[in-house]
């Protein structure tokens, strides 16, 4: 069942979150089957028995990794699907084979060499696969995300959104310094962005380009005015490339923001002109975002104007990238090179991946096992994934892996997700991986569910989601809500768990979605809290 982006967006903030420990329990398929387990705690039955899942299936294991005990199962060998989950397998994979401490450099070359500042050639930026390029604070080795709000890689779905942290131009401003303290001072050629290092991977997300600046989106911030009057509009970060038309309202205090953003309808040929609509709610800024679909022409633009910033004077007027101009056999010359970018180590982007269920991020992640594989094509990094779950004892018959992010139809069962946490627990990342994880009440997309449930703060993890909007009555089908990781019980034991339900049907999409996250949530919080010697 395909999903909707407000569905996904929705889904990856609100979805509640389990914890994974360092743990040694290996539960097989015959183990979790077989093993007695404990009556559910009534909390978690009366959950279960709500109308919402009258239809629905249920799937959970709990098991005691100190005493190999299954505390709860069931369904534990029947497959679901795994929807974000698979993150767990995408960063995990990323982490093991390329090293937490992985960083990828994202250089600038010039095609000749420059003379009395003059450079009679083309100046080009290599895309290497750095989500940031300097964004959200890299310079000091991070990957920030938002935490007084939602992030705005889903502003385009929900409401409250804010900036990313960090100045997105950051990393060109700094190459752009590189090249002017290299002695050049005016490009008689043209700036080019090199997007090759892969394909441009398709994904039911999105684009997945080798070159990011500012998560290739264009922040669109509506300021209200008085009420029924317009809003005013920001394009940030400011740029050249693209135009606005904005038709904003200010409506009343507390009503919802319906801004919209889109490519103006009534000129194709120019995907430059934007077209921003709605309306903004009085006493406080909105955001919404348009995204990217040609991102080497958009770094680009950032970029002639950030060498334009530092006195580099760019003759080029165009205002598209030319691919057709790059070296042909991809190879640059190491005594061209004029500046270069690290960027902050892939265990930063991983706990944003995790966190906020970045489903860009994670393709990107697959992408970059694939350029290790010595592949261009994003898809040949599954086979690495796939290798590594076989490797921590998960039949192939288990796993069904089909992007980075987990998109339909990606499956396994709950005794083959908890194989793969408990291998994970046994790697020398291993706490890399759970310090990325959400945390039911406190960090990432979990910060606001649970707030006040005991568990809070117990409950740490992945969650997935997958569903769906039924499209002549509204309703909407939720083909999977899941949790999978640890819990530290009252008495401080730390236990491996995946809660799963399948084929819920609820009301409408926004009370849905919430409530599906929540109860699934509290399922995992009666779980932990039922948990005493």
């Amino acid at each position: 069942m395909p999903h909707t982006t407000s569905v996904r967006a929705v889904a990856a903030l609100i979805s509640v979150g389990v914890v994974l420990t360092a743990c040694s329990a290996k539960p097989s398929n015959s183990d979790s089957a077989s093993a007695p387990a404990q009556q559910v705690p009534e909390e978690a039955a009366r959950i279960m028995a709500t109308d919402p899942y009258a239809m629905a299936r249920w799937s959970y294991l709990l098991v005691d990794p100190a005493t190999d005990e299954v505390i709860y199962s069931n369904n534990a060998d029947s497959s679901m699907f795994l929807a974000s989950q698979t993150k767990h397998f995408t960063v995990g994979t990323a982490y093991d084979t390329l090293g937490v401490d992985h960083t990828v450099t994202t250089p600038v070359y010039a095609t000749s060499l420059p003379v009395e500042g003059t450079l009679t050639g083309d100046l080009v930026l290599v895309g290497s696969g750095d989500l940031a390029l300097g964004g959200r604070n890299a310079a000091q080795g991070r990957f920030d995300f938002a935490t007084d709000g939602i992030d705005h890689v889903y502003a385009d779905a929900l409401p409250g959104a804010v900036l990313a942290p960090g100045d997105p131009l950051a990393g060109l401003n700094d190459l752009a310094r590189q090249v002017a303290d290299a002695g050049i001072t005016r490009v008689n050629g043209d700036v080019l962005v090199d997007p090759r290092l892969w394909d441009t991977y398709s994904t039911v997300e999105g684009l997945v380009p080798s070159i990011f600046v500012n998560d290739n989106l264009v922040d669109i911030q509506a300021s209200p005015g008085a009420v029924g009057e317009p809003a005013t509009i920001d394009m940030l970060p400011g740029n050249g490339l693209f135009r606005v038309d904005a038709q904003v309202t200010t409506g009343e205090e507390g009503s919802d923001s319906t801004l919209k953003v889109a490519a103006d309808p009534s000129d194709p040929s120019d995907p430059t002109r934007i077209n921003v609509t709605g309306s903004v709610p009085a006493g406080k800024t909105s955001l919404t975002v348009y995204r990217i679909t040609d991102a080497p022409t958009w770094a680009r633009q950032l970029f002639v104007e950030a060498l334009r910033r530092n006195g580099i004077e760019v003759t080029s007027v165009s205002r598209t990238n030319s691919t057709a101009a790059l070296p042909v056999d991809r190879t640059y010359s190491g005594s061209r090179q004029v500046a270069s970018l690290q960027s902050a180590p892939i265990s930063e982007s991983g706990g944003m991946i995790l966190a906020t269920s970045y489903n860009t991020g994670a393709n990107t992640f697959l992408c970059l096992l694939a350029v290790a594989t010595g592949s261009s094509s994003c898809s040949d990094g599954l086979p690495t994934v796939r290798a590594l779950a076989e490797k921590a004892g998960i039949a192939a018959s288990d796993l069904v892996v089909m992007d980075g992010q987990g998109g339909d139809p990606s499956q396994s069962t709950p005794a083959a997700v908890l194989q793969w946490l408990d291998w994970v627990d046994q790697q020398p990342w291993a706490d890399t991986f759970w310090a990325g994880q959400p945390v039911l009440g406190e960090r990432g997309s979990l910060s606001g569910v649970g707030t006040d449930s005991p568990a809070k703060g117990k409950v740490i993890g992945k969650t997935g989601t997958s569903a769906d909007v039924e499209s002549d009555t509204g309703r909407l089908i939720v083909t999977l809500q899941a949790l999978s990781g640890y819990m530290i019980t009252p008495d401080d034991r730390r236990l491996l768990f995946v809660v799963a339900v399948s084929d819920a049907v609820f009301p409408d999409l926004p009370r849905g979605v919430f409530q599906v996250g929540g109860d699934v949530g509290g399922v995992a919080a009666a779980f932990q809290q039922a948990q005493t010697n």
